[in-house]
């Protein structure tokens, strides 16, 4: 068996190079080169190499020992697909994150003011909602390949000139600006890949995708803290080695997408979006459904929550608990207890979401964050100290994930093939909408201790309303346009 399954393998990785070539003649080139060797003649060694590479190609072609066949598993290929999608999220999320740590040395460093360091944090995500409809429209004009590498190439680029900004504030709000291009694309491209290859289980896969994010979050400010030390690669050092983390996601993405799937699946990715039921919906069709909306508001209110805190958290450590503004590792140890309720519960939420009703779910997050809120708010206010405010951020963490996965298989669901890359676009949208104004606000209300405590309580209000909307959003496969607004 080990033998047949070498044998397997070997085919596959032939067949694949055959694909990326895309020459029907390099079977034949490849026997005939064997033959015409001077060196065949003297080996037996070669010889029943020779044969064997040629009883591999016949079998290639007769297809008898196709190992990976997306017809019989539609599931393993999709699979994949998420695996890959949760890389690329992860360096996307590390890079949104990995600047929180730093927040605290960002206003020396740069001689700004507090606004100028709440638009460095906003500035990526004001792009993306800008380029975020183009990149839908980019999906279904020419497929989610070309989106995804595109997308990881201006991450690429955007992350090695923040890396040379040094304190030149200029430069690094504009690196930080175009990685917003690149974000979007990742985000609209790759979890548009992830729903063509589903085959109804696209909760429990926009999960695993999803959980990339959350890591991403999670160990952004906590590896970038202690990257950023000066005594391990300092300010600039820690954006080149993002620099060549992201470069190897690319290639994988490259391998996986051009070498490894095979043309069953490649189809998938290839069409423009439109169904047999109609044509491809725009973000104008998409945004006239009610429910939508609704699960649009959800993930704002959420988005919103976690990127007010950002900004202010390590700040409000600094002063709360007598931490050194220079101790970016603690600080960001302590910034990663909201991560990490988000990467302890992402994954169920997605899995959930395939049995459970989905407007359930979310609304559950937003009650969950609001009692985060007011736990660390109580925990800034009166006693209780670093445990509960790092209790609150877990949970302001876990409602974050049960509104952010579940949403995704929503929209999917609710406006089926056609309308799955404008729908990506306007959760994208969505998304940055509150990472613009949650930075803003937060830094402008929330750094001083008289404004953080009633800015979470009324936050935490507003999230409360947003679960009772939440609730009626209930999906059950495409809408009518009767139900449309």
């Amino acid at each position: 068996r080990l033998r047949l399954r070498a044998q397997e393998f070997a085919v596959f990785v032939f067949s694949s190079l055959v694909k990326l070539v895309k020459c029907s003649d390099v079977e034949m080139g490849t026997a005939s080169l064997l033959r015409r060797s001077a060196w065949r003649q003297q080996s037996n060694f070669v010889r029943a190499v020779t044969a064997q590479t040629e009883w591999l190609v016949m079998q290639a072609d007769s297809q008898v020992l196709e190992p990976f066949d997306a017809r019989e598993m539609p599931k393993r290929w999709a699979f994949l697909c998420a695996i890959v999608q949760l890389l690329s999220m992860f360096t996307d999320a590390v890079l949104l994150t990995v600047i929180v740590p730093l927040s605290a040395q960002y206003k020396h460093r740069f001689g700004v003011s507090d606004a100028a360091i709440g638009l460095l944090f906003s500035s990526k995500a004001i792009v993306q909602v800008a380029t975020s409809p183009f990149a839908a429209k980019a999906v279904d004009v020419m497929g989610c390949r070309f989106v995804m590498i595109g997308a990881m190439l201006v991450l690429i680029v955007s992350t090695a000139v923040y890396a040379v900004s040094g304190d030149e504030f200029g430069i690094a709000l504009a690196a930080r600006a175009v990685q917003g291009i690149g974000s979007s694309g990742v985000l609209v491209g790759g979890q548009s890949a992830v729903t063509r290859l589903a085959n109804g289980n696209e909760g429990s896969l926009l999960g695993i995708a999803t959980l990339g994010a959350a890591a991403g979050v999670l160990l952004g400010p906590t590896v970038g803290g202690w990257l950023a030390s000066p005594e391990i690669a300092g300010f600039g050092g820690v954006f080149w080695v993002l620099t060549v983390v992201i470069a190897v996601v690319a290639v994988m993405q490259v391998v996986f997408l051009y070498c490894v799937l095979p043309n069953e699946a490649l189809m998938k990715l290839r069409n423009t979006g439109a169904g047999e039921e109609g044509e491809r919906m725009g973000l104008r069709v998409v945004l006239r459904n009610r429910k939508v909306w609704l699960i649009l508001l959800g993930v704002l209110a959420v988005n919103f929550n976690i990127a007010m805190l950002e900004p202010i958290i390590p700040v409000r450590a600094v002063h709360q608990f007598d931490i050194a503004a220079s101790a970016t590792g603690t600080l960001g140890l302590m910034w990663a207890a909201a991560p990490f309720g988000f990467v302890l519960f992402v994954a169920p939420a997605g899995i959930l979401s395939d049995f459970v009703p989905k407007n359930l779910l979310m609304a559950f997050g937003p009650v969950v964050a609001a009692v985060g809120l007011i736990l660390t708010a109580i925990a800034s206010k009166a006693s209780g100290g670093i445990p509960l405010f790092e209790i609150g951020l877990v949970l302001c963490g876990c409602g974050y994930a049960f509104v952010d996965a579940p949403s995704q298989a929503a929209l999917t669901e609710l406006l089926g093939e056609q309308g799955q890359s404008a729908g990506f676009a306007a959760l994208d949208m969505t998304m940055q909408l509150g990472f613009i104004f949650g930075p803003l606000v937060g830094g402008a209300f929330g750094i001083n201790q008289d404004g953080f405590w009633p800015l979470l309580i009324v936050v935490a209000g507003l999230l409360v309303v947003c679960s009772v909307a939440l609730l009626g959003a209930r999906t059950s496969g495409p809408t009518p346009p009767s139900d449309a607004v």
